[in-house]
């Protein structure tokens, strides 16, 4: 029985490593018959290269101008929109010149009251003197009572927060030159009355001259209402609406000219003394994918920011055709060195095994895992320093499935 048993358990344990033999066999066999890999290869080959510093940069416009109004009221029309096409000159926006309009007419009425005060000097009639130094200073008067009547009022509002603080200081600023308006006038008033003789010459001359100030003030403030564009360009900014209040500090557009544009980055010191204006240099807009736009240095900063210590380098670049937007981002790419007879291969090909840079070679049929070092990349090739020669196949598409030794068939790029 225990006999009969033994011989059946080897028996058993005999088919089973019979079994497994063949089935390693087999396995051996289906390893040998995989097909070989299918990969792209490149030649190690030496030629120039050039050595590039590539910096990320923000497109701007070539100029761009806040407009800021020199007077503050109601908005009364908006003539341009974010968009439009303006030329220098040209009307954006219009403030109501009610105010204002008056406030000049009273300065021409003043100045004309000063004129006739400096005619009269030399008028042996002292009695037509008198008649229209007392109108001059009863005109002054009403004025004076006009412009402390409406700066209580505007005072009022003010203080109730109807009217932001430009109209108020608007006001009280024609309330002012009213005041002094009435106190000229009064001061002329008394030397007629006196008499004061010669010195009524030089009192009127001067008194000319100020309504003469005062006038073109009101002229500059009249004309300011209307407000146009500086330059020509395209409006990119637009904050007014019809009806609205504006003052001073309101920015009320921004126009820009783009029809050339300027790529801003900050340099390190490293490469700021190699930069120079009028240099070369390329310029890749994220937008617009991979080609890259020819551009040359237009500023270079004398000193760095304080906040980020590098030095800003403005690159100019052609914007007409308007695919290129202020605001962008971009990459400038700025040559440091040329280095002759450098060993490169594409950069596809290198990648980095158990830490270490390592290609794939091919020879005779198979790849082989290679550790390289490597130096300089200018985006498409990358300098091989040691571990390669020229002429030696390193495997650029496909890598990633490779064993070191496997069997590959190779095409080339």
């Amino acid at each position: 029985m225990k006999t009969a048993r033994a011989a059946r358990i080897a028996s058993v344990l005999l088919a089973a490593a019979l079994a497994t033999g063949l089935a390693s066999c087999a396995k051996r066999e289906v390893v040998q018959a995989s097909p070989p890999r299918a990969v792209r290869v490149a030649l190690a080959e030496r030629r120039s290269f050039t050595v590039d510093a590539l910096y990320s940069a923000k497109i701007a416009a070539n100029r761009e101008v806040d407009i800021v109004p020199k007077v503050g009221g109601r908005v009364s029309a908006v003539r341009a929109d974010v968009g439009s096409v303006v030329r220098s000159g040209q009307v954006l926006f219009t403030i109501d010149p009610s105010d204002y309009d008056a406030q000049y007419r009273q300065a021409k009425a003043a100045l004309e009251s000063a004129s006739a005060v400096l005619t009269r000097t030399s008028d042996a009639s002292q009695e037509q003197q008198m008649i229209q130094a007392k109108a001059a200073a009863d005109q002054a008067q009403v004025g004076y009572d006009d412009s402390k009547s409406l700066y209580e009022k505007t005072q009022r509002l003010y203080d109730g927060g109807v009217i932001p603080k430009q109209q108020l200081d608007d006001v009280e600023a024609r309330y002012k030159a009213a005041e002094i308006q009435l106190e000229s006038a009064k001061q002329n008033l008394d030397i007629v009355q006196t008499k004061a003789g010669p010195q009524n010459s030089d009192v009127a001359t001067g008194q000319v001259d100020q309504a003469q100030a005062q006038a073109d003030l009101a002229k500059s403030q009249l004309d300011a209402t209307v407000v146009r564009s500086p330059i020509d360009g395209r409006v990119s900014f637009r904050n007014v609406e019809a009806g609205e209040m504006v003052g001073t500090s309101s920015l009320a557009f921004i126009v820009i000219d783009d029809t050339s544009l300027l790529a801003e980055a900050g340099v390190s010191e490293r490469v700021v003394g190699r930069v120079a204006r009028g240099m070369p240099v390329s310029v890749a807009v994220d937008a617009l994918g991979d080609g890259a736009i020819a551009g040359r240095v237009d500023s270079v900063s004398p000193a760095a920011d304080p906040r980020t210590m590098l030095y800003q380098v403005r690159v100019r670049i052609d914007g007409a055709d308007g695919r290129i937007r202020p605001g962008m981002i971009a990459k400038i790419r700025i040559p440091l060195e040329t280095r002759q007879d450098a060993l490169l291969i594409p950069e596809s090909a290198a990648f980095s095994a158990n830490g270490s840079d390592s290609v794939y070679t091919v020879e005779n049929g198979r790849a082989h895992l290679r550790r390289i070092t490597l130096g300089e990349s200018d985006g498409s090739s990358v300098e091989a320093l040691s571990g390669l020669s020229a002429g030696e196949s390193v495997v650029t598409e496909g890598q990633e499935f490779l064993s070191d030794g496997d069997q590959v068939i190779t095409s080339t790029n």
